[in-house]
């Protein structure tokens, strides 16, 4: 009865050890699932900027959160319209801030887009925006000739626009006026199907050349209010 006895407690004893053991382990997991769950929130939070980024797939594939992918002959592009009265210049360098640049317009699907997203950021009824083009080298200091049009007077800055159907000008332009010194173009956004300023009719969705440099002051209704900035989408 003795030996039974002391089987008895060293099967009890064991017993407590194994039920301690397991203890120990249902304790680790529970680390590991708040690990887990803290990093799967960090991982949400993460997923959700990085979704933001990646564009979770569909029309913003590849692009941040805000910005619209279109896709071009050299690959995905992202688009986003800012407000702001700023120069060229200064314009290209907010783009560079997020990592982009003026971007240039493939055709005309990107234009509209571009003045449909602004003119609620513009702080007015119409307004224009800084493209990624620039006036040539060859038809710098020129006006309209034969053999400086609105298809080769300008090329696009951005690096990934590609031919001439986003070069969808006003009537007349680029005329290269005020001293020959236009050389950069802006896009015409309003609610509007066309503006009449100075009894010169201006159509929506369409360019024009004007210098690089611009006023705070200008209150009139084609005045640069904005910009639009481009970058390559990430897949």
């Amino acid at each position: 009865m003795g030996q039974v006895s002391l089987i008895l407690v060293i099967s009890l004893l064991f017993g407590v050890v194994v039920e301690s053991i397991d203890f120990g382990s249902s304790s680790s997991e529970s680390c590991e699932d708040d690990s887990h769950g803290h990093g799967g929130g960090g991982g949400g939070h993460g997923g959700g900027h990085g979704g933001g980024n990646s564009g979770g797939g569909g029309a913003n594939g590849g692009c941040p959160a805000g910005w619209r992918r279109f896709n071009r002959p050299n690959g995905g592009w992202c688009l986003k319209s800012f407000g702001g009265v700023l120069n060229q210049a200064a314009a290209e360098a907010q783009c560079k801030s997020y990592g982009g640049t003026l971007s240039g317009l493939q055709n005309l699907e990107e234009a509209r887009y571009a003045t449909r997203t602004a003119l609620p950021l513009l702080g007015r009824a119409s307004g224009s925006l800084w493209v990624g083009a620039k006036r040539t080298r060859a038809c710098t200091g020129q006006v309209i000739t034969a053999s400086c049009t609105g298809l080769n007077s300008f090329g696009w800055t951005d690096g990934s626009a590609t031919g001439t159907a986003g070069f969808v000008w006003s009537t007349k332009q680029p005329d290269n006026a005020h001293d020959k010194k236009q050389d950069c173009a802006i896009l015409l956004a309003t609610r509007q199907s066309s503006l009449t300023v100075k009894n010169v009719v201006w159509a929506a969705n369409t360019l024009d050349d004007v210098g690089c440099v611009t006023s705070a002051a200008d209150t009139n209704p084609r005045a640069v209010a904005g910009y639009l900035c481009g970058k390559a989408a990430s897949r």
